[in-house]
């Protein structure tokens, strides 16, 4: 278990560095939004002629293979830091448009967004578990904030551009961005608070104090937590894995599938599109909320909590397809509750492993946790479509996900959330 702040440190005077990291990182999220594979789809898919399954097809190898190789780019991030994968994480941006604006054949399309799926989340929620425990809820909260943003204010842009200049030089215009702008923003991140001479949170060790001569060692350790074979012995990695896995299953279904279930009782593309919109406001505030109730409350409640407001949505649906799709209020209804839910859970989980478990392998066990996502997201994306082939409504996985949504709410709540560790108020330091 990591241990927590000990006795004897203050608050570091000015603004704590770690809220640039939080900055610099939401800034990561905000531009990946830029190139979305929805916005690029259909040009794509009228320039080369290919059927609708071919070019689905590269979203699905990708996140495949990008689930396999997830705890290897954590081993990197545990071995060498975070910051040297955040330049990775620049180079496979910036090399993803461009192989997709070059793009002459089916495999550079693979490539490109194979590359594009190994993006900065994985590495700044290792960042941000480093440099907050008080306020980590709600840092990585508001850190998650930039993919949805990030697709409410970018996404109508890249489209913008994409028809004033084309999809090939659009992706080449974000390659250039993306580069120019992050490389000398990420050259002022640091791997953890001690490099800039404090602990988590802006803790510093106050004037006089001698640890040794108080007994207390006042030092905060990155080496501390569990090791890789207690992890995976443990009941709660499987448990945080568990709902993950399932959450990742009515994220894949939703983002492929939502817009064409919206045109099936004949509402238009452009209803479904507005959907999306819904979707990404309410995940605003299902980011912030949580995050900051989970600095208060016992974080694997609030992920529980998450859960259920998520299966209320695909029940939601459920209701809507059993009334025959009237009236709409229930689809937006339910967007409203799914997109709560929608990115809500990725921090959560974060800081609720960092927790459990400490930070000598939290880039490794974030990368099993991830894989675990994304494996439920392939499936929910292809078995979507499965269902719907067979039985020619979407209903049976709509009532399936809203069931697994529960279990995946009775997973969070099983999970044995360890006490919060005592950091020392200025109060204490007064009384000290």
């Amino acid at each position: 278990m990591h241990l927590g702040l000990k006795a004897g440190m203050t608050k570091k005077p000015g603004i704590f560095y770690g809220w640039y990291i939080v900055f610099a990182s939401w800034l990561m999220l905000f531009l990946t939004s830029a190139v979305a594979v929805s916005i690029f789809f259909k040009p794509v898919l009228e320039e080369f002629g290919w059927d609708r399954a071919t070019l689905s097809s590269v979203q699905t190898v990708a996140l495949v293979v990008f689930a396999f190789i997830s705890p290897f780019l954590g081993r990197i991030i545990d071995r060498f830091g975070p910051r040297l994968m955040l330049f990775i994480n620049i180079g496979t941006q910036t090399f993803s448009s461009v192989i997709n604006g070059m793009a002459t054949g089916l495999w550079h399309l693979y490539l490109g967004r194979l590359l594009y799926e190994i993006k900065s989340s994985h590495s700044t929620q290792v960042l941000i578990n480093r440099w907050f425990v008080r306020k980590r809820g709600r840092a990585l909260g508001i850190v998650s904030t930039g993919m949805p943003l990030g697709t409410l204010l970018l996404s109508p842009l890249s489209q913008y551009l994409v028809l004033i200049w084309g999809w090939r030089s659009t992706l080449f215009f974000w390659a250039v961005v993306t580069f120019i702008i992050l490389v000398p923003l990420t050259l002022l991140i640091r791997n953890s608070p001690e490099e800039k001479g404090c602990y988590p949170d802006g803790e510093v060790i106050r004037a006089g104090f001698h640890p040794e001569e108080g007994g207390v060692k006042a030092k905060f350790s990155l080496a501390t937590g569990s090791n890789l074979s207690e992890v995976l012995r443990s009941g709660a990695f499987w448990l945080v894995a568990g709902s993950q896995f399932i959450c990742g299953i009515g994220c894949g279904f939703m983002m492929t599938h939502i817009v064409i279930f919206t045109t099936d009782f004949g509402y238009s593309s452009m209803l479904g599109a507005t959907l999306l919109s819904v979707q990404g406001g309410a995940n605003l505030i299902g980011l912030l909320t949580t995050g900051y109730i989970s600095d208060r409350k016992a974080r694997n409640r609030v992920l529980a909590a998450t859960h259920l407001i998520r299966s209320a949505s695909f029940l939601s649906s459920v209701a809507f397809i059993l009334l025959g799709g009237a009236p709409p209020f229930l689809l937006f209804l339910a967007m409203a509750l799914f997109g709560f839910g929608w990115f809500t859970t990725s921090p959560l989980t974060s800081a609720l492993a960092a927790d459990l478990f400490g930070y000598s392998r939290m880039g490794t066990i974030l990368g099993l946790i991830l894989s675990s996502h994304m494996i439920g997201m392939a499936i929910g994306a292809l078995g979507g479509g499965v269902v719907f082939d067979i039985m020619h409504s979407y209903f049976w996985f709509f009532l399936l996900q809203g069931a697994l949504e529960i279990l995946a709410a009775l997973f969070a709540f099983l999970i044995r959330h360890p006490a919060y560790f005592h950091l020392p108020s200025r109060a204490d330091h007064q009384l000290s």
